[in-house]
């Protein structure tokens, strides 16, 4: 049975990630550096497990295998700290977009395991934040370079650019065990794992849809849902 993605759900904004720059090696115990900001392993494990219980409900019927939820929670937390570190440089703060979906989703989280709702919350608005950033510096910089009534598009496509130059300068490096790589301008799942995706089975596991027979033979701590 296929299951309906993590990542799209979460992160379409942005048109599918504005990340660039290398995603190479990080350090041990840490998934994923930022520009100065780093995403340790535990809090992957720790926010995939909480998002497991979080969105119980639609996992109901279906095995995710844990894998994929990592993939997608540390290309989020990665867009999180881009966007933060975005907005401090231009000196912007989230507006009413970001609020109005961080409002929704704490309501939502209000019936959910205490424990869980700080990355249910922090992961779910990764897209909302994103959003929010990029129209924010694009129009303080078309603003800076004397544009005086600029288009939505024109601000959307400013803001885009800003954060798809900003890796090139500040770097993103990913470790290569989640299975995931910088192509075309996007963080995207691939075939880079190097610690258990040596096995046709285990590559099922890193597929875009994995394979239903797959998730279910992994041992409980390694799988949501089922």
């Amino acid at each position: 049975m296929s299951h309906p993605r993590l990542l799209p759900t979460l992160a379409v904004g942005l048109s599918a990630l504005l990340l660039s720059g290398c995603a190479g090696s990080a350090s041990p115990g840490v998934a994923a550096k930022v520009g100065d900001e780093t995403i340790s392993t535990r809090t992957v494990d720790r926010a995939a497990q909480n998002l497991c219980v979080a969105l119980s409900d639609q996992f109901e019927g279906q095995t995710v295998p844990l894998g994929v939820l990592r993939q997608g929670v540390v290309q989020l937390l990665a867009l999180t700290s881009q966007s933060e570190q975005i907005a401090e440089d231009y000196g912007v703060t989230p507006g009413s977009v970001y609020e109005r979906d961080l409002a929704e989703r704490t309501r939502a989280a209000s019936v959910m395991p205490e424990e869980v709702r700080d990355d249910y919350i922090t992961v779910m608005t990764t897209q909302a934040l994103a959003n929010d950033i990029v129209d924010q510096v694009g129009r303080a910089k078309l603003t800076d370079e004397g544009f005086t009534d600029p288009t939505t598009d024109e601000v959307s496509q400013a803001g885009a650019d800003i954060f798809k130059v900003w890796p090139e300068v500040h770097g993103i490096e990913v470790d290569p065990k989640y299975g995931i790589e910088l192509k075309d301008g996007q963080l995207v799942p691939t075939d880079t794992n190097l610690s258990f995706a040596l096995s046709d089975e285990a590559k099922a596991g890193l597929a875009a849809d994995p394979d239903a027979s797959y998730s279910s033979s992994l041992p409980v701590s390694q799988r949501c849902g089922g």
